[in-house]
């Protein structure tokens, strides 16, 4: 395999990316088409608009805005991150009730996060409060703001540390009756994918399978239970890509769009490859 054939694929930092990488990790998979990193999400999106990746696990709002720039991204069918209800790991802790937030600090290393969030206030509260950025360290407890969103594990590490709390994914499948995307596999136009969609196909099959086993290896870096690890990637994150979470997708653009978070004249397109 040439040094062009490699592709350079960036995958999220965080515990919930790990079924869909963790073959490529542990050398279950082996190849030498792929050149493997990990990063926030909001790096990912960075280094894909600047061709310094060719496959990106990149949060699903910045599908849409590098597409109204002319981007031209396409989805890899059959995979993502999502939840059909309660997502644990996208969390708004807060020190007073939901509807009396005036001003909430955002993790910034959340983007499609952000957009949901302020989705959720505008159409289920009513609110439209003040934002500032932060640290994914803060303590939310002790925030200076009303509120702060922490998603992956920093939202994880700091659950019930508020009185008051409202789990993103709870909320949107309240509001919608639908589950949500948060991230989606996305490539340039102008890359040859060759047998690499399979291969990631393959990856989240065998990975999925593993979870048990990625409970037990990730807890202890992580500081959570082996049981809390297991529960999370078991029961709160779908890995899928059918018709529900199309759908629901799109109706994340429709009030993406409404909201102003994002520009209209967007379709969900995905890449030509032998898994569609």
């Amino acid at each position: 395999m040439d040094q062009k054939s490699c592709l350079r694929v960036g995958a999220v930092s965080f515990l919930n990316t790990k079924p869909l990488i963790y073959p490529f990790l542990n050398g279950q998979i082996q190849t030498e088409e792929i050149a493997l990193s990990v990063k926030v999400p909001s790096r990912l999106a960075t280094q894909l608009s600047s061709a310094e990746l060719d496959i990106g696990l990149i949060p699903i709002v910045e599908y849409f805005r590098s597409n109204a720039k002319g981007a031209g991204y396409r989805i890899l069918p059959n995979m993502a991150i999502g939840s059909r209800g309660s997502v644990l790991s996208i969390q708004l802790f807060s020190r007073v009730p939901i509807q009396d937030i005036r001003q909430i600090a955002l993790d910034t290393g959340s983007r499609s996060s952000v957009a949901l969030l302020k989705i959720l206030l505008a159409e289920k509260y009513k609110l439209s409060p003040t934002f500032i950025p932060c640290e994914p360290s803060i303590d939310p407890a002790s925030s200076e703001t009303d509120a702060v969103l922490l998603i992956g594990d920093a939202a994880l590490r700091n659950l019930g540390a508020t009185q008051y709390s409202a789990d993103l994914g709870t909320e949107w499948h309240e509001l919608t009756g639908l589950p949500f995307v948060y991230a989606c596999w996305v490539t340039r136009p102008d890359v040859c994918l060759g047998n690499v969609p399979k291969l990631l196909l393959d990856a989240k099959t065998l990975g999925i399978q593993q979870i048990p086993e990625i409970a037990r290896v990730e807890a202890p870096k992580l500081g959570f239970t082996e049981d809390l690890c297991r529960r999370y990637l078991q029961h709160h994150i779908h890995y899928d890509l059918d018709e529900s979470f199309i759908e629901g997708l799109e109706l994340f653009y429709k009030l993406a769009i409404k909201h102003r978070l994002v520009e209209s004249g967007q379709t969900i397109t995905f890449a030509n490859t032998e898994l569609t």
